[in-house]
């Protein structure tokens, strides 16, 4: 029974390794695409919860893929460089393969699992990583668990050290321990296929006999242990039965019937538990992948099949209905060229009494050819025959990668010879370099005129700039086992030097690790690096970036500026740096994204865009990107930067100040209208200037126009003031100026006017209109208060002799006309404030002023010089007229009523005395004398009268 559990297991983990290998060839050709869709295709051909996970662990053992983890999500770093199933494939020299972990509680799937591990290698062989499949012991426990119908058995799955891997009953508590040291006895057995032991008593206390087996080509056994009570009860039974009857001798002969038909129920039970045990392990089999079969020789010498499940039929693509054992009807499907070959190997197992191992086709029906490899262990039986005990897999796909291996090897092998590199041996122990024709023929030597040399004198030939490089990164390679590449100078016969890249690799080591033989190539690169060499010269010498970058989006190749600005360090990391980490987002990557669409339709595009610097600033540049191949749109792209981040960013400060000053004159408390120099162009106005002058268009139909467009809706005084005609070319040159304008709706704009220069260059015309009408009123409220008489609102004595000076002086200087003075005196005033009071008085002398104020014209101005004493001026009168203006204001105020509140309205009179002044007059004292006199005359002569001065006047007052 272990030996068909250990076929069965054996089975299960060769399925496992071939999976394992073609996920680890998928994983180092690159093929990301087959590598995921072989791992969903491994989740789905197993129940679930069978794979724990698959995983990816790189060469420092961070896991860098994990099936459990979403690609969309951040990684969290997890590193398995401790554990055992990673240190093995590290220290391994030469790689190992499939390795059977111990189980462990997995660091990212938080679960038990056997780990069943693979190294992981690059173009160069050397150590990349590990590839991990993560087994469910529940998985194999559940399967061993379908073999037995007795809970009281049990199966053991363990690796050859004695660790636990599955237990079909009390697995969590044997889990992460070995097996006890009394049973090491199985382990300690490395050359034994099987055996047995016990009986022991297990952790569930059951005492058990244990046969095992080891699972042909992995590390694992298998036990199975049998209840000993169930096994020993039948052979018990009977010998106590044989006691009695020894012991009643004959006279319990009648009860040899009973013991005979019950020794016969306990025989049929054997059998019947046997053919249970045979149904399970038929069970089993069907399960296996592949074919179970046992094959002996009858008794006339010839094979038969004694055995063979229904997968044995299978992969021989025959009916197991219709030819059940039938081994020509197997024969019949070989291949024919391979007949001869499966029927030597079972002869020649036969005679040697050996194990049968033989790979060989078989042709289906379909005309399908399958690959089908054989293993087979003999067993002697107690009668000294031999019975061979094995499988059947199908290796076709593993038959038909190591064909595509061979003829890999086989183009590697003309590729060398076309690229025409030379070859190189060293002999570590002898210290002899050997080098073919080609290396002599790079170096200008086809005579190998050189002979043999050991590695000093291989050192010599080298550039003494290069001795030191090349020497270390040998012995890394030597030490390490780091890749061995470099460029290199090697001297030719000429004495000039030759760029080589040399390649190699260690290819034997002794059992210490030291290295025995070194192989290699030498290829000629002095063209390359001289092309190298000069297009870094133009990239690097230049004040361009220049990037190479991917449909990806990664940058293939940057020249020295580009390195130096995005902090580019390939030594430290291999990986091409994505664009995405050169944008100031994630919105500027993926706007970016679209100029790729252009450029495979239009094949060039150009941008300005802000990429981050190595300091994390951004800088803006001019991006020209061109397809590295023009056929090829889907294609490399070569990105062209200039900086123009000077630019920019001045052409966003000066953007950024105009916004500011179009603010400012937007809300800038005064009118604000710029011109060109020239007076012709409108360059900035606000929504003041258009309310401020009642235009009837909005600011954005201004800026940018003409001139004329605003002047034609301004009055005419303001129009002729920035009228656009009226600047003449140099008129720019001005001095500023300050006005006051009226309009005709009452308001008072005060207009700034200066030129605008920088560096002594015209810039152009600034008006600043300030609406001061608000001022002006005040300030002629302020006149009138500082001219006018605060009781009447008449002109002030002071006020009154300075306007009548200054018509005087016109007059003496020919510019005005003559004028008369008329002096005006209440009659009786003194009588009205004592009768009265003052403030009765006061409203008489009000009323003079508002009756007399009607009689007077626009350009005549009356006066009150002190008291109840007025004076008025007439423009323009002679004497007569004057005479008659003045009887007129005489009975004007002779025919006004003061009302007094409870008395009768008040009556008064008034006398004037008149007087034409004219240019000979020499002042205005002598002026206001004569009037004066006049009035007087009038009061002595009864009062309410008219008097008009004249010389003769005067005489007759002083008579």
């Amino acid at each position: 029974m272990s030996r068909a559990i250990a076929a069965h297991v054996g089975s299960t983990f060769s399925g496992l390794d071939y999976t394992l290998r073609d996920l680890a060839r998928n994983y180092e050709a690159g093929e990301r695409s087959s590598f995921l869709r072989s791992v969903q295709a491994l989740q789905t051909a197993y129940p679930s919860g069978t794979v724990v996970q698959v995983a990816v662990a790189d060469a420092a053992g961070r896991v860098v893929y994990s099936s459990l983890q979403s690609s969309e999500k951040p990684r969290e770093v997890v590193s398995i460089y401790d554990r055992e199933h990673f240190q093995v494939h590290l220290r391994a020299s030469p790689p190992s393969g499939i390795y059977v972990g111990r189980p462990v509680l997995g660091r990212v799937s938080q679960r038990w699992s056997i780990q069943l591990s693979r190294a992981l290698h690059d173009s160069q062989g050397q150590f990349a990583g590990v590839l991990v499949l993560s087994l469910s012991p529940e998985f194999l426990s559940q399967q061993l668990q379908s073999i037995y119908d007795n809970s009281r058995d049990v199966i053991l799955l363990l690796r050859d050290d004695g660790t636990y891997l599955a237990r079909t009953q009390y697995q969590d508590e044997v889990l992460r321990r070995q097996m006890p040291g009394d049973r090491q006895v199985i382990v300690g057995a490395a050359t034994a296929e099987q055996g047995s032991y016990g009986p022991v008593t297990g952790p569930d206390g059951i005492q058990r006999i244990y046969a095992w087996s080891r699972v042909h080509d992995y590390p694992i056994l298998v036990s199975t242990g049998l209840d000993s009570q169930a096994v020993n009860f039948p052979l018990n039974k009977a010998i106590a039965q044989s006691l009695w009857r020894n012991g009643l001798g004959t006279t319990l002969i009648f009860l040899g019937a009973f013991l005979t038909a019950w020794l016969a129920f306990l025989r049929w039970r054997e059998e019947d538990q046997r053919l249970q045990s045979e149904q399970r392990f038929v069970r089993l089999s069907e399960e296996v992948p592949g074919g179970l079969f046992q094959y002996g020789l009858d008794a006339q010498g010839h094979g038969v099949l004694l055995f063979s499940n229904p997968g044995f039929y299978a992969v021989h693509c025959i009916d197991a209905a219709v030819a059940h054992g039938d081994l020509q009807a197997l024969l019949r499907r070989v291949h024919p060229d391979d007949v001869r070959g499966v029927k030597v190997s079972i002869a020649q197992a036969i005679k040697g009494q050996k194990a049968w191992v033989h790979k060989y086709r078989v042709v289906c029906p379909v005309g399908e050819v399958r690959w089908l490899h054989g293993h087979a262990q003999p067993q002697a039986e107690k009668d000294g025959s031999l019975l061979w005990h094995g499988y059947i897999l199908d290796v076709t796909q593993d038959e038909a990668l190591q064909n595509a291996l061979r003829q890999s090897e086989e183009r590697l092998r003309l590729t060398i010879g076309a690229v025409r590199d030379g070859l190189w041996q060293w002999d570590c122990e002898k210290d002899t370099v050997v080098w073919d024709a080609r290396c002599y023929e790079i170096v200008g030597r086809p005579d190998q005129s050189l002979g043999t040399f050991g590695l000093s004198g291989w050192e010599a030939k080298l550039h003494p700039a290069d001795r030191a490089r090349v020497r270390a990164r040998l012995d890394q390679h030597l030490a390490e086992g780091e890749p061995f590449r470099v460029e290199m100078r090697l001297r030719q016969a000429d004495g000039g030097w030759r760029w080589v890249e040399s390649r190699g690799e260690v290819t034997l080591r002794d059992a210490q690790g030291r290295a025995l033989r070194m192989l290699g190539t030498h290829t000629d690169i002095q063209e390359r690096v001289k092309q190298t060499h000069l297009l870094s010269a133009l990239l690097d010498r230049g004040s361009a970036l220049v990037v190479v970058a991917s449909r990806e989006r990664q940058m293939v190749y940057a020249n020295q500026r580009a390195v130096d600005y995005f902090g580019l360090d390939p030594q430290q990391s291999p990986e091409p740096l994505s664009f995405r980490a050169t944008h100031g987002s994630q919105e500027s990557f993926e706007r970016f994204g679209p100029l790729y669409q252009r450029l495979e339709t239009d094949g060039v595009v150009r941008a300005e865009w802000a990429l981050r610097g190595s300091d994390g600033r951004l800088c803006w540049f001019d991006m020209q990107g061109t397809l590295l191949d023009p056929s090829d749109p889907e294609g490399n792209v070569i990105w062209t930067l200039f900086d123009v981040d000077a630019r920019h960013r001045a052409e966003a400060e000066l953007a950024q100040a105009r916004l500011r000053m179009e603010a400012v004159i937007d809300r800038f408390p005064s009118g604000i209208l710029v011109s060109d120099s020239r007076g012709q162009t409108i360059l900035a106005a606000n929504a003041m200037l258009v309310s401020m002058l009642d235009v009837p268009l909005p600011v954005s139909d201004l800026v940018g126009q003409r001139l004329q467009r605003l002047v034609e809706h301004l009055p005419a005084e303001l129009a002729q003031l920035v009228n656009a005609d009226a600047q003449a070319p140099g008129e720019a040159e001005g001095e500023s100026g300050r006005m006051v304008h009226a309009l005709p709706s009452g308001r008072h704009l005060e207009v700034d006017r200066w030129p605008l220069r920088k560096d002594q260059r015209d810039l152009g015309w600034c008006w600043v209109f300030h609406d001061v009408t608000d001022y002006k009123q005040r300030e002629s409220q302020l006149e009138a208060l500082a001219t006018s008489d605060p009781l009447t609102g008449a002109r002030n004595r002071r006020a009154f002799l300075a306007q009548m000076d200054m018509k005087l002086e016109r007059l003496r200087l020919g510019m005005g006309r003559s004028f008369a003075l008329i002096m005006l005196d209440v009659d009786h005033f003194k009588r009205v404030n004592d009768t009265y009071g003052h403030a009765v008085g006061d409203e008489v002398l009000k009323h003079l002023v508002v009756a007399v104020t009607k009689e007077l014209r626009k350009e005549d101005m009356l006066g009150r010089l002190g008291g109840e004493e007025f004076a008025v001026l007439l423009a323009g009168l002679d004497q007569d007229v004057a005479l008659r203006r003045a009887e007129s204001l005489r009975k004007t105020v002779e025919r006004l009523r003061v009302e007094v509140p409870g008395q009768a309205p008040i009556r008064f009179t008034v006398s004037l005395g008149v007087c034409v002044v004219a240019h000979s007059d020499v002042s205005v004292a002598l002026c206001l004398e004569r009037a004066d006199a006049a009035m007087y005359h009038a009061k002595r002569h009864g009062r309410n009268r008219v008097t008009c001065w004249s010389p003769s006047l005067s005489e007759l007052d002083a008579a």
